[in-house]
């Protein structure tokens, strides 16, 4: 059997905090958006995993679309565009299609940060100055963890972390936390290859959601970078039949 070679670093082994961050956004300038047609889902809810397929687009800075679809119908369908997201599951409790506004704070919890979830697929870039840099221990590899403190634009603190090969110049995992270090959010990335266009993207993401129980394994097959029109229908908000929706912002006064 071949074994895979390793690519040689893209970084040096002193390289600092602001070169490990400049690694990275330039993968980041060169993709605006992707999308994938060929997404296949392993999704474990109270432990029994089911296996779906899946359509996925993302665009800088808040287009967002991922429909979850099994054999007979569709079974999640979240989104972002520049205006408001939402989120809507077959199953879902309360049933219906949970919206909220960019500009207002949601009055209840929101299922997924989308934020957090389009700069997690690589469209959105860092800015060095807003995380500090912390060395993690291990003799494999050399791994820096980023970490920002930052407030939600719901007004909620939050502490980020982005864990980074510093040797590949990859992020490895995102993870999203309450202050009390309570765990809100991760996504694992893996298997990088790179594109014809030269980009580097995971075509594994592994998302964990405490709070709703859901564990998600996406794998990518093929992903079309920088897709050249992608129709606006994408990031508009569905309607289903009986889902009413439910729109959870509150405007300031």
């Amino acid at each position: 059997s071949r074994h895979a070679v390793p690519e040689p670093c893209v970084l040096a082994p002193e390289a600092t905090a602001e070169e490990i961050v400049n690694t990275l956004n330039d993968n980041v300038t060169k993709l605006y958006a992707w999308r994938s047609t060929d997404v296949k889902i392993t999704a474990r809810q109270g432990g029994v995993p089911i296996m779906l397929s899946a359509v996925m687009a993302v665009e800088s800075p808040r287009k967002l679309r991922l429909i979850v679809r099994s054999f007979a119908s569709d079974e999640v369908d979240l989104g972002s565009n520049p205006e408001r997201f939402w989120f809507w599951m077959r199953r879902g409790d309360p049933h219906g299609n949970l919206t909220a506004s960019y500009d207002g704070r949601p009055m209840g919890p929101i299922p997924f940060q989308p934020d957090w979830l389009i700069e997690t697929l690589g469209v959105v870039p860092f800015s060095a100055a807003e995380f500090e840099m912390r060395e993690q221990p291990g003799n494999q590899t050399r791994r820096v963890l980023f970490v920002a403190d930052q407030v939600t634009p719901q007004g909620k603190r939050i502490q980020r972390s982005m864990l980074v090969d510093a040797c590949q110049g990859v992020v490895l995992e995102h993870s999203l936390r309450e202050p009390s270090g309570r765990l809100i959010a991760r996504a694992m990335l893996s298997n990088y290859q790179r594109e014809p266009s030269g980009v580097r993207l995971p075509h594994r993401v592994d998302l964990h959601w405490p709070d709703s129980g859901v564990d998600l394994t996406m794998r990518m097959g093929h992903i079309e970078v920088n897709p050249s029109a992608i129709s606006e229908q994408t990031w508009a908000m569905p309607s289903y039949p009986d889902a009413p929706v439910i729109d959870l912002t509150r405007f300031r006064p």
